[in-house]
């Protein structure tokens, strides 16, 4: 009776034996990504390094990751002094001129002057000092009448009108209205120190300047910045155009000037851009011109290493596996992420301080890449890739 109880004790041993031999042989000759999956061989600890290493092909202090990574580039552009202002001339034409007329004789006077840069020419007047007169006094200019009447000293000087000048050969003619029948008196007009003042508009109202972007449509935000000082105290209008659409027009106001940031659209943006300023009056410096340009493009940290012949025939054979260890900065934060291993991929999703994964069904013989694509933002102390 207890020969047979012992008997069945053993047999029960032997299939129970077998049973385990059956299952490791399975699990063995299972393919190796699904011989990882079956037995769950990532891993996350935060009790420190307990790999038993026989080699690293990698290890990179990584740092922080993010999720969403943002270039800035920053372009000077040249500093620009942009004006509108008037310059004014003086043209002697006589030192003394008399002009006068009686019932016998007319003696007037023509004087021919010429006039450089009409196009520029704000003004135009004739001055002189009358140091006796009697009558009316007619001036033309080019035949066109320009005054009539008893001029006084109040009344000058007295106004040219430009659009009756030409470039050369003009002629200013005074003469003075007759006294009558009285044959024994005249009208006259004693001059000294006849001259005309020119004022010319002094002009370079605009200016642009370029600046590039690699890719405008990567672009997530644009911003401008500069200083305008003033050199007179005339307020004029500041209008800023990018790519030829208006982005500011304001009225500069001298008393109140400092660093002036303005925020551009950036659905104005092309590759190559041209800014242009432009003023309507005044006279003005714009210096430390800044465009700060800011992409959307994300960049994600990779690293590479090399599987070599000898090595990657012991990892077919089963005598090596290959891991993937990541070292965090915390074992609090949330830490999710995509790894990608050449073409393959898995997720992470840890509060560890590490996370751990046998990759050996991922690497390939010769060069190998490890990618971060981070879903939250976290800090990676290292990442170590080492074979066992």
């Amino acid at each position: 009776m207890f020969a047979k109880r012992g008997q069945s004790a053993v047999e029960v041993s032997v299939f129970i034996f077998l049973i385990g031999v059956f299952v490791i042989g399975y699990i063995i000759l299972l393919p190796a990504e699904d011989r990882a999956a079956l037995l769950d061989d990532d891993f996350g600890t935060d009790d420190g390094d307990t790999e038993d290493i026989a080699g690293t092909l990698l290890s990179e202090a990584v740092g922080d990751v993010s999720s969403s990574k943002s270039s800035s580039k920053v372009s000077e552009l040249e500093p620009m002094r942009l004006y509108s202002t008037t310059e004014s001339n003086t043209q002697n034409l006589a030192s003394s001129l008399t002009v006068s007329r009686n019932i016998l004789q007319n003696n007037y006077k023509n004087i021919y002057f010429d006039v450089d840069d009409i196009s520029n020419l704000e003004s135009l007047r004739v001055l002189f000092l009358i140091t006796e007169s009697k009558g009316d006094l007619f001036i033309e200019l080019n035949g066109n009448p320009v005054y009539e009447g008893e001029l006084t000293s109040s009344e000058l000087p007295v106004e040219l009108s430009t659009s009756y000048l030409q470039e050369s050969d003009n002629i200013l003619k005074m003469y003075v209205d007759s006294p009558g029948i009285w044959l024994f008196s005249s009208h006259y007009y004693l001059l000294q120190d006849v001259e005309l003042l020119l004022d010319y508009t002094v002009a370079d109202t605009s200016s642009t300047r370029t600046f590039s972007v690699d890719d405008a449509d990567d672009v997530s935000s644009v911003g401008l910045n500069y200083f305008i000082t003033c050199n007179s105290n005339e307020d004029g209008i500041l209008t800023i155009n990018l790519n030829n659409r208006e982005v500011f027009s304001d009225q500069i106001f001298c008393d109140y000037l400092n660093e002036r940031e303005l925020g551009l659209d950036e659905d104005y943006l092309q590759n190559t851009n041209t800014l242009k300023f432009e003023v309507t009056e005044g006279d003005y410096n714009i210096e430390e011109i800044e465009v700060s340009v800011s992409s959307r493009s994300t960049e994600y940290p990779s690293y590479s290493f090399d599987v070599e012949s000898d090595l990657y025939e012991d990892i077919l054979s089963g005598d090596k596996e290959v891991y993937l260890k990541l070292s965090f900065g915390d074992d609090t934060t949330d830490k999710e992420a995509t790894i990608l291993i050449n073409e393959y991929d898995f997720k992470i999703n840890t509060e560890d301080g590490s996370y751990e994964k046998k990759i050996t069904s991922m690497v390939d013989n010769g060069a190998n890449t490890v990618t971060i694509e981070a879903d939250t933002s976290f800090e990676i102390d290292n990442l170590k890739v080492y074979y066992s």
